[in-house]
């Protein structure tokens, strides 16, 4: 049986406690047997996007680039820009 974990985040303001907390989780996932792959692990960054999120020292922030999407497009004035927007609506 495999089980596979998508994320871990772990993230503090402070340098030594967000190494001391790593060290926790890391000893942890080895008593359990639970192992992660160095290639895909990303530590120490100062701004993480995930999901519709943006996390970083100053906290969680909520983002939508659907909005944002939208916000750049011209409003449609032909058949052919009005079938774009619906495309890009689904």
């Amino acid at each position: 049986i495999y089980a596979y974990i998508d994320d871990i985040i772990i993230v503090n303001k402070n340098i030594e406690e967000y190494l001391k907390y790593i060290k926790i989780v890391l000893d942890i996932l080895d008593k359990v047997y639970v192992y992660i792959s160095i290639e895909k692990s990303f530590v120490a960054y100062l701004l993480v996007r995930l999901l519709s999120y943006i996390v970083n020292g100053k906290g969680v922030a909520k983002i939508d680039d659907r909005i944002a999407i939208f916000k750049k497009l011209k409003f449609p004035d032909t058949l052919k820009t009005l079938e774009q927007y619906f495309s890009i609506a689904r």
